[in-house]
């Protein structure tokens, strides 16, 4: 049997608690500077009013103040900004290792202990078996989790290659599908991406109004779409006769946990 890893092992390999920190901290660093900039009265937000729902990722529902879900949606994408071109294609490389890994190697633990229905109740000849009641809920759990993990497996092996606008792409979803929600129209949406590049200085030559919408609005807004289609298969996946409705809505929240936390990579 392949040797697997250990979570922490694979922890130690690809060192993602130290981007996730550094996304934490350029963030910090830099939230200031970001709602400053998005609440200039030259900032193409001015001319717009917020919003009452996003779903992409988790924002606060008490504040409704369009700059401020704006600047929680650009989190991730700050970092990148202010990472270099081989930076940013490092750093997308290295967590989407880190988690494709991750998926293979749970789903092999999974599945191991799903192929021996004798764990912790094995059969005594010339004794009737009789499966115990609380082994058939740790089975119908884990099948839940088989799903999800196959889900998510599938969905790593449709990813494309990874480039230096990857994690602008990626992080930049929300953010795109947010704008057309409150019917910003295209133009000041890529004025709004010009002026946040040229403040934080961008690592990309290519930062023309053209380039931003091939290269970054287009995709972005595949990916968002993408996403949510993913996560509505995950939702309407997740479905057991042996399960309660309480256990079985903590699963799927669980799933869907694990959807955004790999999603934003």
């Amino acid at each position: 049997m392949k040797n697997l890893f250990t979570t922490e092992q694979l922890r130690q390999k690809y060192s993602p608690d130290s981007i996730l920190e550094d996304i934490e901290k350029y963030y910090f660093e830099n939230q200031d500077k970001l709602i400053k900039v998005l609440s200039s009265s030259d900032c193409p937000l001015s001319h717009y009013k917020s919003d009452s729902q996003i779903s992409f990722f988790e924002i606060s529902d008490d504040d409704n103040e369009i700059v401020q879900k704006v600047a929680y949606l650009l989190k991730d994408t700050i970092y990148f900004m202010m990472l270099t071109k081989s930076e940013r294609t490092s750093v997308t490389r290295t967590m989407r290792g880190y988690y494709t890994e991750l998926i293979k190697n749970h789903l092999m633990r999974v599945n191991i202990i799903l192929e021996d229905s004798e764990i912790a109740s094995p059969k005594h000849t010339p004794d009737p078996y009789i499966q115990h009641k609380g082994m058939n809920q740790v089975y119908a759990i884990l099948k839940i989790v088989q799903k999800t993990l196959l889900l998510e497996n599938e969905c790593r092996k449709k990813q494309t290659r990874s480039g230096y606008l990857t994690g602008l792409q990626v992080s930049m979803a929300g953010f795109f599908a947010y704008l057309k929600r409150i019917g910003m129209i295209q133009k000041h949406q890529l004025t709004l991406v010009q002026h946040l590049f040229d403040v934080f200085k961008v690592d990309w030559e290519e930062g023309d109004r053209d380039n931003i919408k091939q290269s970054l609005q287009k995709p972005a807004l595949s990916y968002y779409k993408s996403y949510q289609d993913d996560l509505q298969k995950l939702s309407s996946s997740i479905h057991s006769s042996k399960i309660n409705q309480s256990l079985l809505a903590n699963l799927v929240d669980h799933a869907v946990l694990l959807k955004k936390r790999i999603g934003r990579f």
